[in-house]
């Protein structure tokens, strides 16, 4: 191992056969464009896996490797370390030999992780490299919080017996309330939102059926049936979440909206609550808002480097408006919080209305909009106009007023950054019109806009490699005799049998030239628009997911499903690149 101790990752790699010289050399300049670290790169275009990187990483810092799929943890190991000190530090205990607890981390550098597991397990450790998923796998598999530990949940708050009533009377109520503060109850409700939490879901449903309870979780963007849970616990679920978020639990006709903030995991997540009446009973949706994975680095996003070189440009600009476009759930709101991040310092007043504010930004003043008193987002951004802002960050632009607004606002020496509903980039200049905004304003005070989809990342512990047909090729517009890899999903325990684990953005970023500007005084149609805008050098969506396909970072399957574009097109736009 001495022989590699110290060495660059990508050496080791070379060196042991799994990479190539060349392959190094593009991952390398890859990584100076993207800033992304070397293993990622390398696991993303499937030139490595996470074991392959994670064994080098140990051979480079001459500690232990442990293969986590291999090797079994000792009871008697394990009990020697909190769950607390496991989850908090990632780590894992695997085996006690002689007076030595191996322990299985993803830093073993960490000294403050080590000491602290000597002072519990009592004993010197040998800290081996894991894999971080594995080892979170095996966390939640030794200390519980898996399907199990849900399951055993359910079990205990189902003998707890529950009142189902639909009573307006008082005295029914206080008895709602008493039964929902009972331990079981409690416990599957929190069981049911770490769950949501460890599993990185955004969003958590709880369905009532004729006969059942489903839950779902939303994760990547796909809904996922966790369990199906008796009736009988779902007076007794939706009961305790309205309580915790200070909702009226006599109330089950009306839909009413809430907020929750806990600790899980030893961090803090904001939940925000949603109730809606249905046939079978109340649907409840909580979207966790995780307060640590919230804020998102601009570069991290998904932006290939033109277009994120553009988009910084952009934001960076004193004046003008930036609108982010695309349909729900397309992070349009996390792509301005990233640029909100590069954007705040001590010297600028930055301002937001939201409805509602997802997550708390520091140095930055945000503030919601209450429709119910009439505080709507153009009286709100009036306000806001009054607070001398530098920046400002409309949550939304849903109505001609609004837009008047914010446009008027742009042209007197303010930044706004907003999003809108709408396909493409082109189409929220004729979008804005439609609405009965003046083409000069639209023309004049749009600096650029951005249209994105998300689409779903390969796994690249289990991504399979394949030769594409005739006909694949054809749709990414590469010639029958083009000697070409792609990778197809195909699922493992790190991806939950998906095949894909995490998302990244496809965008097109448009640039309001002079001659842009132009054809919005003419009120052109988007079709026009969006011609002009290519002639002028904006990159397409299609574009953008053709090149992500060939890269190997998702399947042309996800991409026609999710950017949603037509085969001629997909093939057209790359011909024309």
């Amino acid at each position: 191992m001495e022989e590699f101790y110290k060495k660059p990752l990508g050496d080791i790699l070379v060196t042991r056969g799994i990479i190539s010289d060349e392959q190094l050399k593009e991952a390398l300049d890859e990584q100076i464009q993207t800033h992304k670290r070397l293993g990622e790169i390398l696991m993303s275009s499937g030139l490595a896996t996470e074991e392959q990187i994670t064994e080098a990483r140990a051979l480079q810092l001459d500690v232990g490797y442990v293969n986590l799929q291999e090797v079994e943890c000792e009871a008697e190991a394990v009990v020697l370390v909190s769950e607390q000190t496991a989850r908090a530090y990632n780590l894992i205990p695997i085996a006690m030999v002689r007076d030595r607890l191996t322990v299985a981390m993803a830093n073993p550098l960490d000294v403050e992780a080590m000491d602290l597991v000597q002072i519990e397990a009592k004993c010197r450790v040998e800290p081996a490299l894991g894999t971080e998923w594995r080892i979170a796998e095996v966390v939640n598999k030794q200390y519980g919080g898996t399907s199990d530990d849900l399951q055993t949940a359910a079990q205990q708050a189902t003998g707890t017996e529950f009142s189902t009533e639909e009573s307006d009377h008082g005295e029914d109520i206080d008895e709602v309330k008493r039964q929902s503060h009972r331990a079981p109850v409690v416990r599957m409700v929190n069981v049911l939102l770490t769950q949501g939490v460890r599993r990185k879901a955004s969003d958590i449903h709880i369905e009532p059926r004729r006969n059942t309870v489903d839950v779902r979780f939303r994760i990547d963007g796909e809904l996922h049936l966790v369990k199906s849970l008796p009736k009988s616990l779902h007076a007794a679920i939706t009961s305790r979440i309205k309580i915790m978020s200070d909702l009226d639990i006599s109330e089950r006709r009306l839909p009413q909206d809430g907020r929750i903030t806990v600790r899980l995991d030893n961090k803090m997540v904001d939940l925000r609550v949603s109730t809606s009446p249905i046939l079978y009973g109340e649907r409840v949706v909580l979207r966790i808002l995780d307060r640590a994975s919230g804020m998102i680095p601009l570069e991290e996003l998904g932006f290939a480097p033109h277009e994120l070189s553009i988009f910084t440009k952009l934001v960076t600009r004193p004046h003008g408006i930036i609108l982010v476009t695309g349909p729900t759930g397309s992070g349009k709101t996390t792509t301005l919080y990233a640029a909100l991040n590069i954007l705040k310092s001590e010297n600028t007043n930055i301002m937001t209305v939201e409805d509602p504010v997802e997550y708390e930004l520091e140095g930055i003043n945000q503030t919601n909009v209450h429709s119910r008193i009439g505080l709507t987002f153009a009286n709100q951004l009036r306000a806001i106009l009054r607070q001398d802002p530098d920046i400002v960050l409309v949550g939304e632009i849903r109505d001609t007023e609004t837009a008047d607004v914010a446009f008027r606002a742009a042209l007197t020496g303010h930044l706004v950054l907003s999003t809108l509903h709408c396909n493409d980039a082109p189409s929220a200049v004729t979008r804005l019109v439609d609405q009965g905004v003046e083409p000069f304003l639209v023309g004049s005070a749009i600096n650029g806009v951005v249209a994105q989809r998300l689409v779903r990342l390969l796994c690249p512990d289990c991504k399979a490699a394949y030769h594409p047909d005739e006909k694949t090729k054809s749709l990414l517009g590469l010639p029958s005799d083009a000697d070409v890899t792609l990778y197809r999903a195909v699922g493992c325990t790190n991806c939950n049998g998906s095949g894909y684990r995490g998302r990244l953005s496809i965008n097109e970023v448009m640039v309001m030239t002079d001659q842009l500007r132009k054809l919005t005084m003419m009120k052109v149609s988007a079709s026009e628009l969006r011609h002009a805008a290519m002639a002028e050098g904006m990159r397409t969506m299609a574009l953008d997911a053709t090149e992500k396909v060939l890269a190997g970072v998702t399947t042309i399957e996800e991409v026609q499903r999710k950017v949603m574009v037509e085969s001629e097109e997909l093939s057209m736009t790359l011909k024309a690149a």
